[in-house]
């Protein structure tokens, strides 16, 4: 009798070992069908996309001058995120030689752009304070972190209409508008993008990245 209920509970036992064994590898397989989502902003291997999305952090700056600039987040008017940036100036009046804003995105490393240089380009969001217009005076340029500076000036053909305080305007410049190579610039050792502020104006900016086109 004793010999019989042993080998009951040992098949038991073995019952028991085998359905946990077919739950554990039915478990498995579903987990192991779950596909992570895909970078939809990488291009051509790139990766450092993402110019400005919400923080202004350590990796934005403006110009020392308060009376020439001023920069500060806005969570009221935001293209997309959190945050926008509030970017106010007047050069003239402030009396400064120089005045501009600028982003060392990726914590400043040094960023690898030849590969994309012919199919990417720049692209922002702008919106006006308040009021319409159409001139933005301001020039657009990336360092490289051998110190080269390559310039390129805003045009009415860079945005996609105008500017007006009740909607956003995109302005998109591909990079092969810049003179990277007359200007010797090393485009494996990007720095930093600048935008360089002329006259006066007072707008919200978001959404700063690199895109394909």
């Amino acid at each position: 009798m004793k010999k019989v209920l042993s080998i009951l509970f040992c098949g038991a036992l073995l019952f028991l070992i085998g359905s946990c064994k077919s739950f554990v590898a039915f478990q498995s397989r579903a987990l192991y069908d779950v596909v992570p989502p895909a970078d939809s902003n990488e291009i051509a291997g790139f990766t450092a996309t993402t110019v400005f999305g919400d923080d202004m952090d350590k990796c934005v700056w403006a110009s020392p001058e308060r009376q020439c600039v001023q920069l500060t987040t806005d969570q009221q008017n935001v293209f997309s995120g959190k945050a926008s940036l509030k970017v106010t100036w007047d050069k003239i009046e402030g009396g400064c030689k120089w005045v501009g804003i600028g982003f060392g995105w990726n914590n400043w490393m040094a960023k690898d752009m030849l590969s994309i240089t012919k199919i990417a380009a720049i692209q922002m969001q702008i919106k006006s304070v308040k009021g319409n217009f159409s001139n933005l005076p301001v020039a657009f340029a990336f360092e490289d972190y051998s110190g080269v500076q390559c310039y390129y000036g805003y045009r009415a053909g860079l945005a996609s209409g105008e500017f007006n305080d009740s909607a956003w305007t995109t302005v998109t410049i591909p990079l092969v508008n810049f003179p990277f190579e007359r200007q010797g610039f090393d485009l494996e050792k990007v720095k930093q993008f600048i935008i360089q502020l002329e006259g006066d104006g007072n707008i919200y900016l978001d959404n700063i990245k690199l895109i394909k086109i």
